[in-house]
């Protein structure tokens, strides 16, 4: 079997390297920086703009979407999104022409001071902490993780070392977490994936404490082992790991995968637009250089391959959710069109009810809405969980949904270490009434 120090190189002889190193240089401030790297490219001139959409009407939205020096961050339930302008492919003009529009504003003058003084914030977290979930890790950390998870819970979690691999050849692992009868087969599945945009580095913290409480609640909690012993969890922590290690050495602000486009100069795809799933029918861009390119085709990457694949073998699958940041919402089907889908009032009660969950924690305020908000977004993850073809052979139909946590803008995709713990108490409650729910009343396929 494969163990984290197969998945991360040889693992061993950097670490001696690395604790020889601190203990020479002092250790806080040398670990600190070694597991937090300095990036390499710079923010400066970029800016972001929040915007309303009505007053600008669809197509000035869609062509913004599609704009290769817009990057969308979010969209709220207000109407409003928040788009960043990038210099580097030609974001001057873009952001002149959005300073002048009616319904947009200015919110981030200059993007470099904002990623700066989070590099700030995570560097002193790095420092002080005493506590996994005070701060957030690298890949071959989570990695780690999982794998020491699965060690000291046997009896509740099997580690799966690798789904498949990215395209730089990083593997993707996964766990499943159940209490008794675990091998039996017909028992429901709930499918998570988590850290498909590299940058939304929340995601996987979030993953990981809802997986921690399930795990080490089991045993003092009756409603967790209830669950566990009827229902079980499948979770693959990194849908983007080439991503997410790039987001630590190199572009904080990165959302795409590595892939090297043929014919041209920009890296990467959406691989939440990549599904195979009423790909390239809105709200995404042919062109490599934008933050939304779909790919070449559909499941085009061999990350979308392998949780497509993974997603598939697991069956009786009776709910998913896609974790993402940041805007508060909890979103169904569909994306692509703003035609109900055929569960709509149950999947629209569902999400009231996590809604007024999360609220009860930390007074924090979800959406429940459809996915296509302000405008469609087609080969998402969560329209392919609930999709008719993503559901062949599954008994029954896969609840999908897309959540996106904190927060609603002030600190976006820089959310500091400190919101990690509240931000996974609020989603404990809400997990488990969906779990709860899909497992007694599936949707029927």
């Amino acid at each position: 079997m494969l163990r984290a120090a197969d998945l991360v190189g040889d693992q061993s002889s950097k670490m001696k390297a690395v604790v020889l190193l601190c203990t020479l240089l002092g250790f806080g401030s040398c670990w600190a920086a070694v597991r937090h790297p300095t990036r390499t490219v710079t923010y400066d001139g970029d800016r972001v703009f929040r915007c309303r959409a009505s007053t600008l009407g669809h197509a000035a939205v869609e062509g913004i979407v599609a704009h290769q020096a817009a990057d969308m961050w979010a969209e709220r339930a207000d109407g409003t999104f928040d788009v960043r302008t990038i210099r580097e492919q030609g974001g001057d003009e873009l952001a002149e022409t959005l300073s002048k529009a009616p319904g947009c504003n200015m919110v981030i003058a200059n993007v470099e001071d904002y990623v700066a003084h989070f590099e700030k914030e995570t560097l002193q977290a790095a420092k002080s902490t005493a506590e996994w979930f005070d701060e957030y890790h690298t890949y071959e950390e989570i990695v780690t993780w999982y794998q020491d998870l699965a060690t000291e819970h046997s009896d509740l979690v099997r580690h799966v070392a690798s789904i498949g691999q990215s395209g730089e050849g990083r593997f993707q692992p996964a766990v499943h977490i159940a209490g008794e009868s675990r091998s039996n087969a017909t028992r429901h599945r709930i499918y998570f994936q988590c850290q498909i945009h590299a940058r939304e580095w929340i995601s996987g913290a979030t993953c990981m404490y809802v997986v921690n409480h399930l795990v080490t609640s089991y045993a003092t909690d009756e409603r967790v082992k209830s669950l566990l012993d009827s229902v079980e969890f499948v979770v693959v922590p990194f849908t983007n790991p080439d991503g997410y290690v790039y987001t630590m050495n190199g572009d904080r602000l990165w959302r795409k995968n590595r892939r090297i486009n043929s014919g041209s100069n920009c890296r990467g795809v959406d691989q939440n637009r990549n599904y195979d799933s009423h790909w390239n029918e809105g709200g995404s861009s042919s062109n490599p250089c934008s933050e939304t390119y779909h790919g070449p085709g559909p499941a085009s990457e061999p990350e979308t391959q392998n949780t497509q694949n993974f997603f598939r073998e697991n069956f009786p699958i009776v709910g998913a959710i896609d974790w993402h940041s940041y805007s508060q919402l909890i979103l169904r089907p569909w994306g692509y069109t703003s035609q109900n889908s055929p569960d709509e009032a149950r999947l629209s009660a569902l999400g009231t009810e996590m809604r007024s969950l999360i609220m009860d924690v930390h007074g924090m305020a979800y959406t429940s809405q459809k996915s296509i908000g302000l405008y469609p977004t087609s080969g998402t993850a969560s329209d392919w969980f609930y999709d008719v073809g993503a559901n062949q052979g599954n008994p029954v139909r896969a609840a999908g949904y897309t959540i996106e946590l904190r927060d609603t803008g002030r600190y976006g995709f820089l959310l500091p270490p400190s919101e990690i713990i509240p931000t996974g108490q609020e989603m404990v409650p809400a997990v488990l009434r969906f779990a709860e729910s899909l497992n007694s009343e599936p949707l029927p396929n």
